[in-house]
């Protein structure tokens, strides 16, 4: 699977959102191996900004989390795995806190309000902080409720692969 969703604002900024079961050597083989073989399908998502430099609307926002949605109604057996960008800078912040967590705080918080305006039930946003050389690492896995024991395994692969 490679799917590219092409998000476009108002103010002409454009974004790529990409989702793959391309290995890319963020989980490890043998954690991947092991969830193939459980029928489960990891999905990684890729965000990026292709062209403009404004402030990310709360329209594009809503667009973001609506491809999210689509992707997990069309895959019933799949783990989202996404790690924070934190060498693109953010637009027009002030904000005090790394690139990175600010970030994760922001997915966290749009993860929370689409579940609640939808009513959904039986999604987890499992965050996982490694800590590296120079900085915490921002990890999310979005699984349904009967997948969280391989959110868990990832999270752990995480930390045996990353932790300093």
């Amino acid at each position: 699977m490679n799917e590219v969703y092409t998000i476009c604002s108002d103010s002409g900024d454009e974004y790529k959102l990409q989702f793959t079961t391309d290995r890319s050597g963020i989980i490890s083989d043998d954690i991947l191996d092991l969830l193939n073989q459980a029928g489960i399908d990891v999905i990684e998502v890729g965000l990026g900004r292709s062209a403009g430099l404004n402030t990310t609307s709360l329209l594009v926002m809503a667009q973001i989390e609506n491809c999210i949605a689509d992707v997990l109604h069309r895959y019933p057996n799949a783990v989202l795995s996404f790690f924070c960008d934190f060498i693109n800078l953010i637009p027009s912040t002030k904000k005090k806190i790394p690139v990175q967590e600010y970030r994760s705080r922001l997915f966290s918080l749009m993860f929370d309000r689409f579940i609640s305006l939808h009513g959904l039930k039986g999604f987890n946003n499992k965050v996982i902080v490694v800590q590296g050389v120079a900085e915490p690492f921002y990890f999310h896995i979005i699984v349904r409720d009967e997948h969280l024991e391989y959110a868990n395994m990832i999270a752990e692969g995480h930390h045996n692969d990353f932790d300093k």
